[in-house]
């Protein structure tokens, strides 16, 4: 066995490597399965609510092609006859091919056309752009050849490509249809089918202003509530890129996710935006967040009533508030996790897909601290995260992680559940060391805080919350604390969670975590919100501790010196 020992402040821990460890100080029970594997589209969907498409859907449809000199466009029209511009005029300066599907088409050759099926798929496999419109409802058999011809539209938004759908083909495109009953304006029931699933968890009404459109919709949230809600009004389209969504038209788009026993239903409409620079909450929808509300409604209650109590049983947290380390913890990293011996790990937090050299110069910070080993570890790929065994070899033999600054809900979308979490949670089980700062101590907590993909302005948002990785149980964790005025917002994050210790980390300062016990590092403060405790009217709902003291985080208190 290795021992350790590190003079952190006034405080000297000690750090036991060993091969013979207990696991169950971290406990493994994040799920991998209820969470969506598909963060995001790589291309671009319009969404019609009505048939005829305006000149603003035109242009988004055509620079989501690659313009007019670059486009490679397909056009399949369903019915009889189309509306608006004629296809051939539409297209007049891009590459296209144009299929007419009359309502008595055989699914061996669409219209009059030679292609075939087998042509049109051969067509899709290299189109940038696929225009679908309908004169009215589609047929059996429309919905026939779109089924047949779903996984090379998606093949196309893959690529990056676009795909435009006029009012009828839009309500195919969520993974429910609603078809039949008061769609037609009758009294009957609408059905439920199959959709395409080309926007992920959906299931979208038109005509929305209508309100057997809106009961409609409610009424199929009612039997597949892990289902997400578009409603349309007539000229208004949605446009879909990567994860975000917004609106255009004159009129508005609605968002729901459906009621239960603990949620009240959850509704958002969103128009077309005045200026680009309109607040992203309000002209918004981030399509992952509203699917995660929507799974986690589903769920059993969280934060629970009586959530673990804060104790870290092996190892140790590092939890710095951003703005930079405090003087010497860097160092102090490297030690902890083995001085030379430390195999160490960054993961940094970010959107992409891959990351820059400058993003990972902290790995060479460590290699020239002569560590045995230090990696990078970036992944926005659920399932690399959960079964590549390369991706996952750092981690197994790991001790000690650093998780960079940047949006926390990054580190859920890639991580939360999978076999690299685990794997994580192994390494303060072996006795090693978790750092993070800014997005990297949010992170750390198993609530997570402040992680609207929209902004970082709300610290409780919806979908995320069951979103941290959990290396401390008990607790909610904000950064950058008093340099942003924070305090209100983690008072109002315990008046509705009194069940968690609310911690507010200033910049530069560092909550260095070995069993319960947190001590104060760096240069500012540390603030405490327990709703145990009931403040006087005049004075601060909160404990500030500065560098040097220690709090007991399960029994909520200063921890006094022998001497004092």
């Amino acid at each position: 066995m290795k021992c350790f020992a590190i003079s952190i402040g006034t405080t000297t821990f000690y750090l036991a490597l060993s091969a013979v460890v207990s696991l169950q100080a971290q406990t493994f029970d994040e799920s991998m399965s209820d969470w969506p594997l598909d963060l995001k589209i790589n291309g671009v969907i319009i969404a019609n609510g009505s048939d005829v498409a305006s000149n603003k859907q035109i242009e988004i449809f055509l620079d989501g092609a690659g313009g007019q000199e670059d486009a490679n466009i397909v056009t399949l029209k369903f019915g009889s006859s189309s509306n608006g511009e004629p296809s051939q005029q539409r297209w007049a300066d891009a590459e296209h091919s144009n299929f007419n599907v009359p309502a008595d088409v055989s699914l061996d050759v669409p219209g009059e056309h030679a292609h075939g099926i087998a042509g049109l798929q051969e067509l899709l496999e290299t189109a940038t752009g696929v225009w679908l419109e309908s004169d009215g409802n589609l047929t059996r058999v429309h919905r026939r050849l779109l089924n047949h011809l779903t996984p090379r539209l998606r093949g196309v938004i893959d690529r990056g490509g676009v795909i435009y759908c006029s009012a009828a083909i839009s309500r195919t495109l969520g993974r429910h249809e609603i078809t039949g009953g008061q769609m037609f304006g009758d009294q009957g029931h609408a059905s439920i089918r199959e959709g395409l699933n080309l926007i992920p968890d959906a299931v979208i009404s038109t005509k929305f202003e209508q309100a057997w459109s809106r009961s409609r919709l409610q009424g199929v949230l009612g039997s597949h509530p892990r289902a997400i809600g578009i409603g349309l009004d007539e000229d208004t389209a949605i446009v879909l890129r990567g994860r975000k969504i917004w609106a255009i038209g004159s009129g508005k788009a609605h968002f729901m996710t459906m009621a239960n026993e603990r949620f009240p239903m959850r509704t958002k409409s969103i128009a077309e935006p005045e200026s680009r620079r309109a607040n992203p909450y309000e002209r918004l929808v981030d399509l992952t967040a509203w699917r995660r509300d929507a799974i986690d409604r589903t769920l059993e209650a969280f934060p629970p009533e009586q959530p673990q109590k804060p104790f870290v049983e092996n190892g140790t947290l590092l939890i710095v508030g951003g703005g930079g380390m405090p003087d010497g913890m860097s160092e102090q990293f490297i030690e902890l996790a083995g001085g030379e011996d430390a195999r160490l790990v960054y993961i940094p937090c970010t959107e992409r897909d891959n990351i820059s050299p400058r993003e990972s110069r902290i790995v060479e910070f460590w290699k020239s601290q002569g560590v045995a080993a230090a990696d990078v570890v970036h992944t926005k790929d659920r399932i690399r995260a959960n079964e590549d065994e390369e991706f996952l070899e750092p981690l197994k033999n790991a001790t000690g992680i650093f998780f960079g600054g940047g949006r926390q809900w990054n580190f859920s979308d890639s991580y939360y559940g999978t076999e690299a979490h685990r794997l994580m949670k192994d390494v303060l089980a072996r006795g090693g060391v978790i750092a993070g700062s800014s997005a990297g101590a949010s992170i750390q907590a198993r609530y997570l805080a402040r992680a609207n993909p929209l902004g970082n302005i709300d610290i409780m948002a919806p979908g995320y919350e069951r979103g941290g990785l959990g290396f401390i149980s008990g607790v909610a964790i904000d950064q950058h604390f008093t340099q942003r005025n924070r305090q209100p917002d983690m008072s109002s994050l315990v008046n509705r969670y009194p069940q968690l210790l609310g911690i507010g980390i200033d910049e530069r300062t560092a909550l260095v975590v070995q069993g319960s016990i947190g001590e104060v590092v760096g240069e500012n403060k540390v603030f405490f919100y327990d709703r145990n405790q009931v403040a006087a009217h005049d004075e601060p709902d909160y404990l500030a501790l500065e560098a040097g003291q220690k709090f007991d985080l399960a029994k909520r208190e200063i921890v006094v010196a022998d001497d004092q």
